[in-house]
């Protein structure tokens, strides 16, 4: 793959997770932050959450904001960055990003986010900072939803969840269906209907299919760190679930959990209305609706050679596709003016 021929630095500010001693390595921030270096450019992250709470007596990240927000004027003074990105990153105010314009002459301004479009809190919060940034990605696609969060002509744009093949290490497809502890496993928190959702799943498939739902959903315990990973590697297909069936999924959008089942050779399971059939072709397997889902389940439960074929394309596609250091690239193609560094196979207009 080609790279960006000069070498530059991004600064990333969001939550790093220290206070948590890095159990969501596997989350967006973590997963760019490899990418930026793999892909040849110096890359820092300033955790502003554990930062603002290091600095406030009261060990509150809203009463150290302030103190964090100078910090990271410091920080970006002494680095001079070429390009700031930003993580849902709430604690950062507009003025901030004016003093990071006048002290940092050339510095361009952006940020990520997977949360859904349908979050009016998250999305009000993107939507007021894409307002003072150059640019503002987020994993969704569709038009008139990109339309909705932007501020100024051209601000918004979709960007793919990023895979790190260092953190997703497990080849799934490469094992057959008795190899494995689940036939198929949906880990997640039990927002909107997704209890409802999981509940008739379950009772439409066979007896003995082995189905679980965990990782919070049903009041079970939320997983992180290699435990969580390892976890989805344990089972032959994942469930892509939105939180809310009762409202039409826009286009490409999901949350990094995609990555993460995709990037670990699961076969994924994915709303139809999503098309993510646009970047992953055959690697996933839509579904319209509870009992849909429920039958596809069944069909690659009994047919185990096919579902290790489609769930080995979506692993290829989803580390040669959007491979971190690859989303990095384009990240900085679209923020620095630079000429695209290849043709990228997912949308890349600006609304």
């Amino acid at each position: 793959m080609t790279s960006i021929a000069t070498p530059r630095r991004v600064l990333l500010v969001g939550n790093f997770d220290r206070k948590a001693l890095m159990r969501h390595y596997y989350n967006t921030p973590h997963t760019l932050l490899g990418g930026f270096i793999r892909a040849g450019h110096a890359a820092l992250a300033f955790s502003d959450r554990d930062v603002a709470r290091e600095h406030s007596l009261l060990r509150s990240s809203r009463t150290g904001a302030r103190r964090m927000n100078g910090l990271l004027l410091e920080a970006a003074e002494h680095f001079r960055p070429h390009l700031v990105l930003f993580f849902h990153s709430d604690l950062i105010r507009p003025e901030t990003g004016e003093a990071l314009r006048t002290r940092v002459p050339g510095v361009r301004l952006a940020q990520v986010s997977d949360d859904s479009v349908e979050g009016r809190r998250n999305m009000a919060g993107f939507t007021g900072r894409a307002a003072w940034l150059d640019l503002s990605f987020i994993t969704t696609a569709e038009p008139e939803a990109l339309r909705a969060l932007s501020p100024k002509p051209g601000s918004v744009a979709f960007m793919p969840n990023p895979v790190d093949a260092a953190v997703e290490t497990a080849r799934v497809w490469a094992s057959p269906r008795e190899a494995l502890a689940l036939d198929a496993l949906f880990m997640g928190n039990g927002s909107g209907t997704r209890p409802a959702q999981l509940a008739a799943v379950r009772a439409a498939l066979p007896a003995d299919i082995r189905f679980e739902a965990s990782g919070g959903v049903f009041e079970t315990p939320r997983m992180a760190g290699t435990a969580f990973l390892d976890r989805l590697a344990s089972a032959a297909q994942g469930i892509n679930l939105p939180v809310d069936d009762a409202r039409p999924v826009p286009w490409l959008y999901s949350s990094n959990r995609i990555a993460l089942l995709l990037g670990q050779g699961v076969l994924a399971h994915v709303p139809a209305a999503s098309r993510q059939e646009t970047l992953y072709e055959d690697g996933v397997v839509p579904f319209e609706g509870r009992a849909a889902l429920a039958g596809a389940i069944s069909r690659f439960t009994r047919d185990d050679a096919e579902r290790r074929r489609r769930a080995e394309i979506g692993w290829r596609l989803a580390h040669g596709r959007t491979d971190a250091a690859r989303v990095a690239r384009y990240l900085l193609d679209a923020c620095l003016g630079e000429s695209e560094a290849e043709a990228y196979e997912w949308p890349t207009a600006r609304y």
